[in-house]
């Protein structure tokens, strides 16, 4: 699930459709298959769901990577009747001109419902190479067949980056002609004003708490720094969604912290609320995510150069497409030693650059990343074409 700070777009009492409870239970046996419809919507309670979403370890890797390829398969798996109700949803309720998956892992249900309804179809990558690739071998090289043969079955797909739209289309097979470009972006909504600067020139980590992430990195990166001598009054600000599985993650890096002596020097904070994440953002001398892995786009780097603070970031995956665009900020050699503390060091030394650069990501985002602009030129530049065309 993606985890949001703002309020949902859907209607209230929206309805539920591939619940997790109803998802797992059809998969699992055949008699939840031809359960009747009041038994699906108890399961689909949103307190139900709520409540089963915070157990840990109910669905093992093994289950997770079978329920992913029952998913794949759409109405030629177990859940058919799960994608049935979809279908007869929108014969019931009205056909839309053009129907939208969030993410491309649910091609199988959007050709499903290409396939019966006859409306065009887009999808969206977000990132799910790495989940994809954390299944099970036995069951990974069967999710990337299944969902190539569902993708490659849409209208279009879209990607937030040229870097991720060439990794995707070369994974699934898919023609670089059916696949668009189109940006994250996000609500500036509360990014207004000055920013609130710390006291104390100030390094921010904001993203999931995790070792993709490379919060280790920074921290190392940090103790370096401050033992350089030439950065005494710096300060360390850390926040982001804490996963369970990663609190012992996380209390390794304040371990590492203390034993530098620098535990006064760095604050930590988790879960925050949108309020809460500006401004901590607007207090930050200079932010960096030094993610391990490539990202498919990192929409907390539009966040922080949004809140008037320039970036530091590893030079892989869609960041350099972000740089290019916004001039926010400096990149790093992943794989040059030291490249994370001397582009630290370089940001932290130089006020006019790191201003300048802080000036320049701060109206790029505004004029590029905002979602109201997005909105219109999505429907422009890819619906709008799409359905005149059917």
């Amino acid at each position: 699930p993606h985890l949001l700070d703002e309020e949902s777009a859907g209607a209230k009492n929206s309805p539920i459709f591939l619940g997790g409870l109803n998802v797992y239970l059809q998969h699992k046996s055949a008699i939840f298959r031809k359960t009747p419809k009041w038994l699906d919507d108890l399961f689909n309670h949103e307190s139900l769901l709520r409540w089963v979403a915070g157990k840990r370890g109910i669905t093992t890797p093994r289950q997770l990577g079978e329920i992913t390829l029952s998913t794949f398969r759409a109405k030629d798996g177990p859940l058919a009747k799960e994608v049935g109700k979809v279908i007869d949803w929108f014969r019931e309720h009205g056909q839309p001109d053009v129907l939208i998956l969030s993410t491309i892992l649910l091609a199988g249900v959007g050709r499903s419902v290409r396939e019966e309804l006859g409306i065009p179809v887009i999808g969206f990558f977000q990132g799910e190479d790495g989940f994809l690739d954390s299944l099970y071998p036995q069951y990974r090289e069967e999710a990337w067949k299944l969902l190539s043969g569902g993708a490659g079955k849409l209208d279009t797909c879209v990607s937030p980056s040229l870097y991720f739209a060439k990794h995707m289309g070369n994974r699934l097979g898919i023609p670089e002609t059916n696949i668009q470009y189109f940006p994250n972006g996000i609500s500036l909504d509360g990014y207004e004003g000055a920013t609130n600067k710390a006291d104390h020139p100030t390094i921010g980590y904001f993203a999931r708490i995790c070792p993709e992430k490379g919060l280790d990195l920074l921290v190392d990166a940090f103790i370096e720094l401050k033992k350089s001598d030439k950065h005494e009054e710096l300060r360390l600000a850390i926040a982001g969604t804490l996963p369970s599985e990663n609190i012992t993650y996380l209390e390794q890096q304040k371990t590492k912290i203390s034993n530098a002596g620098f535990t006064d020097e760095v604050k930590i904070k988790t879960n925050l609320s949108r309020p809460e994440k500006i401004r901590f953002l607007k207090e930050l001398s200079v932010f960096c995510v030094p993610a391990r892995l490539p990202e498919a786009f990192g929409l907390y780097v539009i966040e922080a150069m949004a809140a008037g603070v320039p970036v530091v970031l590893p030079d892989h995956g869609s960041f350099p497409e972000i740089i290019e665009e916004t001039k926010g900020g400096l990149l790093y050699g992943k794989d040059e030693p030291g490249g994370l503390v001397s582009s630290l060091c370089t940001m932290l030394g130089d006020s006019v650059q790191a201003k300048q650069f802080a000036e320049q990501g701060s109206v790029a985002v505004h004029q590029k990343y905002s979602n109201d602009r997005l909105a219109k030129e999505l429907v422009e530049n890819i619906l709008a074409p799409l359905v005149s065309t059917k």
